[in-house]
Order: structure tokens, then C-alpha cells, then sequence
């Protein structure tokens, strides 16, 4: 709206979709000129092989690129004309949500841009109009017709799976929180938590977040303290933080339980693997340091 501080924006630029318009209808006279952001904007890598989507990369990132229909944290700032009239940010966001791909990000040559990015990756981007918001504009902040520039910084993001299945489990926690009348029907409340928490514990190990993966193991146990599947995944929790005496209380109760359980065993012998590297490198760290002062005898 008018002389609303675009810093606090929502993401509602990011979100609107207007119908493409063809491309005939496009005309080079109603796109505003680019000489300045072109001169800062060497070289360009254009995305689409028709300069609807142009990439500039600031800062590159690591790993592999954002996969299709992934969940996002980015930081973003949205321009018109020559980079100076900022119409949609979240730099001020000190953690920005995950926004989902095709859902929260549905800006068609945005939602390219992204998915030519990694993790830590800040670039520019120039968005030809039928690739942002069209022949009609979003007035009156977009005009119609107007190539907007965008500059995106990719903090983070998941697999758009596994961040389903935390939203849809902790949706579902949520529900089965409340108190029931009857004891019938509280048993059957109690066993669905205990699958809830085992699922938020394979999930957040997913989502390499071995505290809270731990958390909710033990939540299950607390009520099924014989409860294998839970063992496991708090001693597979805990052998990610590196915590070996308390993985292997965990896995060994495990395996009294599922003796012949191939997958607990391999946990255990993994844990046998790197509780050995990690007493050999200790034996190393302490031979340098004894080794000067010996000098000295």
C-alpha cells in the first residue's frame, strides 16, 4: 500500500501469480531502462535462454542446488527501474519462515532463480515481465509491464518431504494433546503420541537436529520404557552428538530387546568404529602435548 515501509512487506510479492501475458504483447518500450543495473550486473547468466531470467551470483554457497517444490529460508529484497525504489523486503527478518516452493514462492522467474542456487548463496536477479508479474503490473506497486530486479540469499533449506511430514506430525501432535473423558478412549490417544514422538524423532534426525531428535525419543519412552524403536533412536541421537557412553546404554538396552535386530547392530558397531578413531585421536592429541615437555627432562 501506499507509504507502507516495504522492509515490513509480506511475502505477498513473492506470491503473486498474475496470468502470463504473451510475450507479442510485451513491448521493449514499456520495459524501464537498464543501463545502470546492467553496468552492475557483469556478467549475467541468463537462466532461461530467452533473457526473461538473468543471474548475477554476489557470494557462492555450497552443496546442491535447492531441489523443486523444497521449503526455503531466503532473504530477499525486491526493486524497480535502476535498483533504487525497493517495493518488497525481509532483510529486517532476523529469522525468516520457510517458505515453500510453488506455494509461498509461486513468482515464476523467482522460483528459476532460486533453483539455480545452494545453501549461503546471495545473488541478483533481472525478471523480464512475463516472468514476474506480466502485462498487467500488481498496481499500484508494480506497474504493467515492469521488469523488476530481485537480490536473494539462500540461508537454508529442506527437503519439501521431510518438512511435510514435521509440519503434518506436530499439527497432529498438537491435536492429540487434549484430555479425553473416558480411559478407552486416552489409550488410544497414548499409543498415537507414541507413534508421534517416534516419527518426530526419525524426522528431526532427518533434518540432522540430533537434540531434538533425542528430545522426543525420550518423550516415548517415558511412556513405553521397553519401547526398542525408541532406544535406537535415542542412541542413534546421541552418537551424532558424539555423546558415545550414552549411545551405548541406549543401543545396548536396544539389543536386549531385538537381539537379532540388524539395523541396531550396525548402530552399534558404527558406534564401536568411531568411539575408536575418537580414543585414537585423543591419544594423538595428548602424545603432542607430553612430547615438549619431555624435551625438557
Amino acid at each position: 500500500m501506499a507509504g507502507e515501509d516495504p522492509a515490513s512487506t509480506p511475502t505477498w510479492a513473492l506470491a503473486l501469480t498474475p496470468a502470463p501475458a504473451p510475450i507479442w504483447a510485451l513491448t521493449p518500450a514499456s520495459t524501464p531502462s537498464l543501463s545502470v543495473a546492467s553496468a552492475s550486473l557483469q556478467p549475467l547468466q541468463d537462466l532461461t535462454s530467452d533473457g526473461g531470467v538473468r543471474k548475477e551470483q554476489l557470494r557462492p554457497g555450497t552443496g546442491q542446488p535447492v531441489p523443486p517444490s523444497a521449503s526455503v529460508a531466503v532473504k530477499y529484497s525486491g526493486y524497480l527501474g535502476n535498483w533504487n525504489k525497493l517495493f518488497c523486503s525481509n532483510e529486517n527478518s532476523k529469522y525468516p519462515r520457510l517458505m515453500k516452493l510453488g506455494k509461498d514462492i509461486t513468482l515464476w522467474g523467482l522460483e528459476i532463480g532460486l533453483l539455480s542456487m545452494t545453501k549461503g548463496e546471495t545473488a541478483l536477479f533481472v525478471l523480464s515481465p512475463e516472468y514476474a508479474y506480466g502485462q498487467r503490473g500488481c498496481p499500484p506497486s508494480i506497474p504493467p509491464n515492469t521488469t523488476v530486479l530481485f537480490k536473494v540469499e539462500v540461508l537454508d533449506f529442506i527437503d519439501s518431504e521431510e518438512c511435510d511430514a514435521f509440519f503434518e506430525l506436530t499439527y497432529a501432535l498438537s491435536i492429540l494433546g487434549r484430555s479425553s473423558s473416558s480411559k478407552a478412549e486416552q489409550s488410544q490417544i497414548n499409543a498415537s503420541k507414541l507413534l508421534l514422538f517416534l516419527n518426530l524423532s526419525l524426522t528431526y534426525l532427518k533434518l540432522e537436529r540430533a537434540d531434538r531428535a533425542l528430545k522426543y525419543g525420550e518423550l516415548a519412552l517415558e511412556m513405553d520404557q521397553g519401547n526398542a524403536k525408541a532406544l535406537f533412536r535415542c542412541g542413534q541421537a546421541c552418537l551424532y552428538m558424539r555423546e558415545y557412553s550414552k549411545s551405548h546404554d541406549f543401543l545396548t538396552r536396544a539389543q536386549c530387546i531385538q537381539p537379532f535386530n540388524r539395523d541396531i547392530n550396525n548402530e552399534l558397531k558404527k558406534l564401536a568404529r568411531y568411539y575408536k578413531e575418537y580414543m585414537e585421536m585423543e591419544k594423538e592429541v595428548c602424545c603432542q602435548v607430553s612430547d615438549p615437555l619431555n624435551s625438557y627432562g
